[in-house]
């Protein structure tokens, strides 16, 4: 069978929840619209906020795949979902320079877009001076909103928590300075949280203080950006905490010794071994264990004779241990993983269960 092959573009997916944002956004901008505009005009200029916002969003997200592509990264997706984007890509592990350039370049480019949307409105707004239309005039203050909202969008992006772009950079900046990569990640997934609690309560404050309160919309509208945002951050720190975890996997911690069936002896040989418990490995990767009848079985018995198959287990190439090892895993997942010796033979077999129960003890 042929193999298929490997995408050279990353999947590009615009989700109903960036529609349904999109039209969520030229409602709500619609009366503001309409204070200058006849009907169809304010209309117009929503949809044209809403198809720019869409526009920007992905922009943004193309100029993460551009520059991630640029340093040896594939691109896997990018997608546009309710509360935004995301671009998803793979490939050795970048220095931290390089991620923070990757993660401030979505708001970057939003920056270039208000002011390039700040500088159409200025000329046709000249334009409109010497005797523009009401189109005109629908454009430009489009034009004027949409700037707005791709300074609100670079400036938000850069705050520092996850999972906005600042949290990642910040996250980067940290792991240069020499922290360590999970510790960073849940400092600036703590940060995340802190923001998402703020992005209710700082406008309800201030509405409080001024004694004019937001709309109920735009209340609802912040309260589900604040959870997706708290969501975010805390599947940032979970994941952190595992992969710190990861570190502490050694295979002296999390790996029960094996021998090769092929150089098994009899029952008497073996005894003392299969008192304890011990494992055995057959050349197609099974794992063996003593029955229950150890004791009854002649001592001139070929140990296989008492041998039960347990489990299969998928061989692990080289002696992997931290991240490597729980990647590996991840690769393939089995519930048990062979281990060569220096030579080449199956010394040590590892639990998928001996595993998590040491990252939940950890955790």
């Amino acid at each position: 069978m042929q193999a298929q092959p490997e995408r050279s573009m990353p999947k590009i997916s615009l989700g109903i929840g960036s529609l349904l944002f999109a039209l969520l956004l030229a409602v709500m901008v619609e009366p503001q619209f309409a204070q200058y505009l006849p009907q169809g005009y304010a209309i117009g200029a929503a949809a044209l906020v809403a198809l720019l916002f869409v526009f920007s969003v992905a922009l943004h997200e193309v100029a993460h795949a551009l520059v991630a592509h640029s340093y040896g990264a594939r691109v896997r997706e990018i997608a546009l979902t309710l509360f935004g984007g995301h671009t998803t890509y793979e490939g050795p592990r970048l220095e931290p320079r390089r991620s923070m350039v990757i993660s401030l370049s979505g708001p970057a480019t939003n920056a270039v877009l208000a002011l390039a949307l700040t500088g159409l409105t200025k000329l046709m707004t000249a334009a409109l001076w010497e005797g523009g239309s009401a189109a005109v005039l629908m454009i430009i203050l489009a034009c004027q909103l949409s700037a707005t909202l791709n300074w609100a969008l670079a400036i938000f992006n850069i705050l520092p928590g996850l999972p906005m772009d600042g949290g990642r950079a910040l996250e980067s900046f940290l792991r240069a300075c020499g922290v360590n990569a999970s510790r960073a990640t849940i400092a600036t997934g703590w940060a995340g949280r802190v923001i998402a609690v703020g992005v209710v309560a700082v406008p309800l404050v201030m509405g409080l203080a001024r004694e004019d309160m937001p709309s109920p919309v735009w209340v609802v509208w912040s309260l589900l950006i604040a959870f997706s945002l708290f969501q975010g951050a805390s599947a940032a720190i979970a994941s952190a905490r595992v992969l710190e975890g990861a570190e502490m996997l050694h295979l002296s911690h999390v790996s029960r010794k094996i021998r090769p069936l092929e150089s098994a002896g009899s029952v008497g040989q073996e005894m003392a071994y299969l008192e304890r418990g011990g494992l055995y490995a057959d050349f197609s990767g099974a794992i063996l264990a003593p029955g229950a009848d150890v004791g009854a079985a002649p001592a001139d018995y070929p140990v296989q004779a008492i041998l039960t198959p347990v489990v299969r287990a998928v061989t692990l190439e080289g002696r992997p241990e931290g991240r490597e090892l729980l990647a590996a895993m991840q690769a393939e997942e089995s519930p048990a993983y062979l281990v060569r010796n220096d030579s080449g033979e199956f010394s040590n077999v590892i639990f998928a269960e001996d595993v998590a129960r040491a990252l939940n003890d950890h955790g």
